[in-house]
């Protein structure tokens, strides 16, 4: 075994950040190895520092053993976990070794390969047990998870009670290996039950819902009405407004299609507008003391006179030009009426109440409601 003594003194170096590879998982895999170690029985973590540190102070600029048994072993530390992080491809590469201080030697050192898109503090501390188990040669105890949908409820594992639910999960650390059991239970609500099995080393979330008893609320083959909360004030009876209703309601998509029709083809018109000032541009000519025909092109370089050729094509595309901002002014102008016209049907089909004749039954109903898994009160706001 590569830790034969009890509570071996053993230092988590901090992991060395290689070939971009960001400090920050470098320093995340170091906390949630030196939690193991911490956490496990049969270690003593001394307190460690940092590869890169180490390295300095007593020139171990490649990792020999001597040099590296020398730094453990003034931290006190008869183990020595070190090692570094990597890019590899689009991923993460993890070198992790184990080293005898005594001994000066290499007990053993592991490689693993880690997806970017899973690194993160959590999945560290999934895969630490694991890492420590193939280190050291022992089979690590693995550890659970356990929340619940309900605070206040009482966990047990094979029998035993273990925790209460809360805000956060029930951790159970040094759980063997194999087949086991976790319910969770709460006076007022089902017992919840799961079967799982762990595998050595393995960190395991586990997450159980519970169901309050039933109520019997009286029969429920009687159709219990709602209840109107506020009553209508009374009225009298008025032509149903339903037909008008629809039709403010129709008028409203209407009137936002045609506004969003009409500014979208205003600004394609604008658009056109301006691509073709843009392709008039180079036919432009402002006057200049520097061209011998006295006209120069707007970045003030000399230009002769337009041919007549030239003349005909600003001549269509100007005209052009006036059509499409014709296009453009009518469209956004009818924008405006459109969307006046189609605030009013909003307010008309979606937001007026009907005024002092409404007699709709409008208000908070409440209806008592009752399944096999709990009772409960269903609110419904008409408006």
């Amino acid at each position: 075994m590569a830790l034969a003594e009890p509570d071996a003194a053993t230092a988590v170096l901090g992991l060395e950040a290689l070939e971009g590879a960001p400090d920050n998982v470098a320093s995340e895999i170091t906390d949630a190895l030196r939690e193991r170690v911490a956490s496990s029985r049969g270690y003593q973590l001394v307190q460690g520092k940092d590869l890169v540190e180490v390295k300095l102070v007593f020139s171990c600029s490649d990792e020999g053993v001597a040099c590296m048994s020398q730094a453990g072993k003034s931290m006190g530390a008869t183990k020595l976990i070190f090692g570094n992080v990597k890019r590899a491809g689009a991923d993460y590469q993890v070198t992790l070794k184990l080293l005898d201080v005594n001994k000066a030697a290499v007990d053993a050192w592991a490689t693993e390969t880690l997806p970017r898109r899973k690194a993160e503090p959590s999945v560290f501390r999934t895969l630490a047990p694991s890492w420590l188990a193939k280190l050291t040669g022992k089979g690590a105890a693995g550890a659970l998870q356990i929340r619940a949908n309900v605070q206040g409820a009482a966990v047990s594992l094979d029998g035993t009670r273990v925790g209460v639910t809360g805000r956060e999960p029930v951790a159970i650390a040094d759980v063997a290996a194999g087949r086991h059991e976790v319910a969770v239970e709460k006076t007022g609500y089902t017992t919840a039950k799961q079967e799982f099995s762990l595998a050595a080393g393995q960190s395991l979330p586990l997450s159980l819902s519970l169901s309050s008893v039933s109520v019997n609320v009286g029969n429920p083959a009687e159709e219990t009405p709602p209840v109107i909360v506020r009553k209508p004030r009374e009225a009298p009876e008025v032509p149903n407004e339903t037909g008008g209703s629809s039709g403010a309601r129709a008028g409203f998509w209407v009137a936002v299609a045609g506004t969003a029709l009409a500014t979208a083809g205003g600004l394609y018109f604008a658009k056109q507008v301006q691509q073709i000032n843009s392709e008039l541009d180079p036919y432009r000519r402002v006057p200049c003391a520097t061209s011998p025909n006295g006209g120069c092109d707007l970045r003030g370089d000399p230009k002769s006179p337009l041919t007549a050729t030239e003349n005909s094509t600003v001549r269509s595309k100007m005209d052009l030009g006036r059509k499409d901002q014709l296009l453009e002014e009518v469209l956004l102008i009818t924008a405006v009426p459109l969307a006046i016209a189609g605030g009013y049907f909003l307010y008309k089909g979606y937001l007026d109440s009907g005024g002092e004749n409404a007699t709709s039954a409008r208000g908070l109903r409440i209806f008592p409601a009752a399944s096999a898994s709990a009772g409960g009160i269903v609110t419904e706001f008409d408006f």
